[in-house]
């Protein structure tokens, strides 16, 4: 009997691994994206201010600003889906949560909260907030120089 329960609990366990090893899968892209995104981001400022020297035309400079933007709110928004695959992952480790297989994340306020998932906890991450503000105001000074 008892060697029946030890190969239960070692089923159990390595269960359990294999559900973590899958919820770990979308983290890792999540936050590949993220980077993805810094670095589009950072082009884009990097080919403003190379066309910058030549004549170009304020409204073009403008322009500039709404995929910044745009990364901005897909990185915050792929920051908050990777800290509540981390939220599924800490409940699934530390058995709050059943080892389901389930990939579906928890909305409620209680998961983004033990998660720190709120786009306000997001927007106030280091890499959001002392990334994307810098960038936009490189490209305001470059609007403002070039007037």
């Amino acid at each position: 009997m008892e060697k029946i329960k030890n190969e239960m609990d070692s089923v159990v366990a390595s269960d359990k691994q294999a559900y973590l090893a899958m919820i770990q899968e979308p983290i890792s892209r999540l936050s590949t994206a993220s980077s993805i995104f810094k670095g589009f981001a950072a082009t884009i400022v990097a080919g403003f201010l190379a066309l910058s020297n030549e004549d170009i035309r304020l409204p073009l400079l403008l322009l500039s600003f709404i995929p910044v933007i745009a990364f901005a709110v897909i990185d915050t928004y792929y920051l908050q889906l990777e800290r509540l695959y981390r939220g599924l992952y800490n409940d699934v480790l530390m058995d709050r949560h059943k080892t389901d297989f389930s990939m579906q994340i928890s909305y409620n306020r209680d998961s983004k909260k033990r998660a720190n998932a709120s786009i306000f906890q997001c927007l106030k991450s280091p890499s959001i907030w002392l990334f994307y503000p810098v960038i936009i105001a490189v490209l305001i000074a470059i609007c403002i120089f070039r007037t």
